[in-house]
């Protein structure tokens, strides 16, 4: 069939449809008809069929435009013919109901102030005596207890009355600190306050806050909070404030604690190195006051790192006098370790096991992951080539491939370790 043909048969059954339907339309009864007296029926459809083009931007800016110019007109109108020498005793009036009502309002905010401050040294206080109450999200089943780190936490945990230092724990991603601290706090209870700094550097003062169920001013009373609304303080300022605020809050705290309970308080920064990324001095000054702390026996820091060049940063400032030597460093399972997770918590069979292990090592990390597609029913080829492709990824953006520009010195780096055990 030609273009033409096909053409025409489109027009024919398009024109035809669209005139048989107006035929029906027509040959209705009178009744319909008088009810809809419309003579430019059939026009509109030509109409529907056919839509003008939509108007453009400045044609919609103009209509917007005209539309407001409408309504504004009568209320100029009205404005203009209002006498306004006669009616100053009202805007004078209105001034002083306006003034009356923001006094009032800051009369209850210096009044609820006064009540917010003396309850954040309760609640602080109160804090110290809690269980801690942390959840790592990690489920009975998948627990890993290593005895000996453990029962280091606990004593750290449980200090004795004059002990004179502060720690540093420092271990790479996946082996497992987080939750051997949060496991070791929440057996030990009150005394230990866990701060977490893994979210944002700029949630770091409400982080440490929320660990003390500490209140803060700007958050609960009305005219700061319309004040950093409404003439945009700036965040950073805030941030500094609130981590401050919280830091002198628990030195007042654990003085109290220390004379009740007759040991000190125990504070854990965790995931500290997140703060030496974005602002060493954070870090600086957590570890002057942990150094001052520990000569007066008043608390004892912890510092857990995700990077050991945080210890490396610590070591070279004078606070580090202090420090607990040496840095307890938290590495990879041992064979033993890994053993008892894989075939007694996660039931697989010591052969496989095995091969799991010599693959991968003791990453907490990668056990979990190796051991949870053997479960899924990957075979043990299939999580090979997956785990050797990742590596491949990780040595590429290294670049540590043959032919690659760091190719001999990571090599050489390699080599070393091998040797080194």
């Amino acid at each position: 069939m030609s273009s033409s043909n096909i053409t025409r048969c489109i027009c024919r059954s398009g024109f035809q449809s669209h005139f048989i339907t107006r035929q029906v339309l027509f040959i209705q009864p009178p009744k319909f008809v008088l009810k809809n007296p419309r003579p430019d029926l059939f026009q509109s459809s030509f109409s529907k069929t056919f839509k003008s083009p939509a108007p453009n931007k400045s044609e919609k800016s103009k209509s917007v435009f005209l539309a407001w110019k409408s309504k504004w007109i009568p209320v100029r109108t009205y404005l203009g013919s209002i006498n306004w020498k006669k009616t100053r005793i009202n805007r004078k009036g209105l001034w002083r109901l306006l003034w009356s009502v923001s006094a009032v309002f800051l009369a209850g905010d210096l009044i609820y102030l006064g009540r917010v401050n003396q309850s954040n040294e309760r609640r602080v206080n109160n804090t110290f005596g809690k269980r801690h109450s942390t959840e790592d999200g990690t489920a009975d089943n998948e627990l890993i207890l290593r005895p000996e780190i453990t029962e280091y936490l606990k004593k750290i945990f449980q200090p004795v009355q004059n002990h004179s230092y502060y720690h540093v724990f420092c271990g790479e991603y996946g082996t497992g600190k987080t939750i051997l601290t949060t496991k070791v706090a929440r057996e030990i209870g009150k005394g230990v306050i866990y701060v977490d700094t893994s979210a944002d550097i700029e949630e770091f003062g409400n982080s440490f806050g929320k660990a003390l169920n500490l209140i803060f001013d700007e958050d609960v009373v009305l005219t700061l909070r319309l004040k950093r609304n409404f003439l945009a303080i700036p965040r950073v300022n805030e941030f500094d404030q609130k981590w401050k605020r919280a830091l002198r809050a628990f030195r007042k705290a654990f003085e109290a604690y220390k004379a009740k309970h007759g040991q000190p308080p125990v504070i854990v920064y965790d995931n500290i190195s997140k703060i030496v990324n974005k602002n060493p001095r954070i870090l600086d000054i957590l570890q002057d006051d942990a150094k001052k702390s520990a000569d007066s026996r008043k608390y004892i820091a912890v510092f857990v790192s995700s990077k050991c060049s945080v210890p490396r940063r610590m070591e070279s400032r004078s606070a580090w006098s202090r420090a607990y030597k040496p840095v307890i460093e938290i590495g990879d399972l041992s064979e033993k370790e890994s053993m008892e997770y894989r075939i007694n918590k996660r039931n697989i069979n010591s052969i496989d096991e095995k091969k799991l292990y010599d693959l991968v090592g003791g990453r907490i990390v990668e056990l979990k992951v190796t051991a949870d597609k053997l479960l899924a029913g990957q075979s043990f080829e299939v999580i090979k080539q997956s785990t050797l492709t990742e590596i491949k990824k990780k040595f590429d953006s290294a670049k540590l491939l043959r032919n690659q520009s760091n190719h001999k010195s990571g090599k050489r780096v390699i080599h070393a370790l091998l040797d080194s055990g």
